[in-house]
């Protein structure tokens, strides 16, 4: 299957070959191939880029003739640009590409249509209330009967069919039109479109037509008007002669119609080549009528959209999102970072990203998480947090401990802590298994109710899916990662780990539990390693000092094994405080706490008395 911009492509690489053939007189110099003329003799005039960007440019610098081999075949053998396709699908041995037939109906050629050349109340209502110049009328062949005007739908110099349209409206205000009987659907104004023409618009009336044109630009009318189905049947009939078109502005009306027959067009005639014109009034007529100027019109084709599938996009519509990644607001970086001051701006928790975190049973992943979740909602965030293995009380004890940094917090501390939470913080509960699509509807609705922009699973193996079923995760990641994406949010899920919290030092990517597939659809690995024999070591030592010096050393050391989109990868140490769950590195022992809850904001929600450090 081929169209003309593909077959463009296919020459170009053959560049040399085709130059060769039609112009076997000329030389090759350097990258081009130099000939006298378009004749195909010795000479200098005539170049042929041969590789590049430029392969397959030609320009004879005698004539001020040039173009692609396209049309290098035209000035060489004569013809026109569709015999040039039809020589070159010949010579790649492509395939012609076929719209999608029903089986062919016969069709008959009308009688020629009774009416005259427009003198009357035709020509006086498209020349005053239209703004039709009669040279516009007379390229288009509109006829008069009466108080009808005539459209003939000629092509090859053929009428293939014709359409009548009163200029009065009958009393429901509704055009009166017909058309020929048994005659096949085409598109009106062909014989005012150059033969060699590569670009074209298709609008959605004969009076539309005939304004482009009026504008300076070739343009062709649907059949049966805007909207989708069987008014669009002429596109099979019209296929063929479409393929020619490199670029294909669609300019029905503004309206919804007008879409429904665009997106259909567009659709079957090719993504890559179509563009969807944006007029500032409802059809190409109504900006004549308006005396909207020309340089209008251009804006309106120069600003046409592509149709591209969703999700593919030019470098160009980056540039605000690239340039905030390198120089955010002050003060706000482009993600959600962590409490501890060693990774603070290192690692970042970024919108539409997955992050996998993973360690033994009881190395405190999950504990860490609940100590970050209060840090986030002081940045901002707004959490969703799904734990599947514990109560929800039971998570908001440990929240409570860790927010207020003391063991048994008094009932009123407790109230203030848990409002804080509340600003920013949601439960799902449903301890045991959840299926993935139940979870992320969830989602769904605390995403589109309370911004959630961040969401936590706790854990993959409560997902429903078998730790054996390689599969199922692998597909439930894709979901997950998926709908992140889709909504821009961030999510944290828990995996277990292959490596015993008894191995030496933290997981790596590779000794995350299950298929391989979940650390590889990850952004970023987050593995945790809880130093059992340091802690053992801590409470069978024989002197204060050596304790000392034991506990002066982390117990926990927390491994960024991946960041996709991040500078750092790397282990940092923490210290674990047993009475109040809470998580350090050193040097930041509760201090984003303290320093929030002294500040204005944090007296306002918490007013505890706040213990030493």
């Amino acid at each position: 299957m081929s169209d003309i911009n593909t077959i463009k492509r296919l020459l170009a690489d053959r560049a040399q070959s085709v130059a060769e053939m039609l112009l076997p007189g000329g030389l090759k110099e350097g990258t081009e191939w130099k000939a006298g003329s378009v004749r195909g003799e010795k000479g200098q005039s005539l170049g042929v880029a041969l590789s590049g960007a430029k392969a397959g440019v030609w320009q004879d610098f005698a004539t001020g003739e040039g173009g692609d081999l396209l049309d290098l075949y035209v000035a060489c053998k004569g013809g026109s640009l569709a015999e040039a396709l039809d020589w070159a699908r010949s010579y790649l041995g492509l395939e012609r590409p076929q719209a999608f037939r029903e089986p062919r109906k016969e069709y008959v050629r009308p009688a020629k249509p009774k009416c005259t050349k427009p003198i009357g109340p035709v020509f006086k209502y498209l020349t005053d209330e239209r703004k039709i110049p009669q040279s516009t009328i007379d390229a288009f062949k509109v006829g008069e009967d009466g108080r009808w005007m005539v459209f003939p739908y000629v092509r090859d110099g053929e009428l293939v069919m014709w359409k009548r349209e009163c200029i009065d409206l009958n009393q429901k205000d509704k055009k009166q039109i017909s058309s020929s009987t048994d005659t096949e659907d085409c598109l009106f104004g062909w014989q005012i479109v150059p033969n060699n023409e590569r670009t074209i618009i298709i609008c959605e009336g004969e009076k539309d037509a005939m304004s482009w044109f009026t504008y300076g630009y070739p343009a062709l009318s649907l059949p049966r008007g805007g909207g989708k189905g069987a008014k669009q049947k002429w596109i099979e009939n019209e296929f063929d002669r479409l393929e020619r078109f490199e670029k294909i502005y669609i300019s029905t009306d503004m309206d919804k119609p007008g879409d429904e027959a665009a997106e259909e067009i567009i659709s079957r005639l090719g993504r890559h080549r179509c563009y969807r014109v944006s007029l500032p009034l409802k059809d190409a007529n109504a900006c004549l009528m308006d005396d909207l100027p020309v340089k209008a019109m251009q804006y309106a084709l120069d600003t046409a959209k592509t149709s591209d599938p969703e999700g593919l996009l030019r470098a160009s519509e980056y540039t605000d999102k690239v340039i905030h990644l390198f120089w955010p607001a002050e003060g706000e970086e482009p993600g959600y970072t962590v409490p501890y001051s060693k990774l603070r701006g290192k690692l970042l928790f970024r919108a539409g990203e997955l992050s996998l975190w993973s360690g033994a049973s009881g190395s405190g992943k999950s504990q860490i998480l609940s100590d970050c979740i209060p840090f986030w909602i002081n940045q901002g965030s707004r959490i969703c947090l799904a734990s599947l293995e514990m109560k929800g009380e039971q998570s908001l004890r440990r929240m409570c401990k860790q927010t207020g940094g003391v063991d048994r917090p008094t009932a009123q501390f407790i109230s203030q802590l848990i409002g804080y939470l509340d600003d920013g913080l949601l439960l799902y509960e449903r301890v045991g298994k959840a299926g993935v699509d139940a979870l992320l509807e969830v989602f769904d609705y605390a995403r589109a109710k309370y911004g959630c922009d961040q969401f936590i699973i706790d854990s993959l193996m409560r997902l429903g899916i078998a730790s054996d079923d390689y599969t199922g995760q692998e597909k439930a990641v894709f979901r997950i990662v998926d709908w992140t994406i889709k909504n821009n949010v961030h999510v944290h899920l828990v995996a277990h780990s292959r490596k015993s919290e008894r191995g030496q030092g933290a997981p790596e990517t590779e000794d995350v539990k299950g298929a391989s597939e979940i650390g590889s659809n990850a952004f970023n690995i987050v593995t945790v390693w809880r130093n059992r024999q340091h802690e053992d070591a801590i409470k069978v030592a024989e002197s204060d000092e050596i304790r000392a010096e034991l506990e002066n050393k982390p117990g926990v050391v927390l491994n960024v094994a991946k960041q996709r989109n991040g500078d750092f990868e790397g282990k940092v140490g923490l210290w674990f405080n047993q009475e109040n769950y809470q998580y350090h590195s050193s040097g930041d022992r509760r201090e984003w706490r303290r320093n929030y809850l002294l500040s204005e904001r944090g007296q306002e929600a918490v007013r505890p008395s706040l213990p030493d450090d």
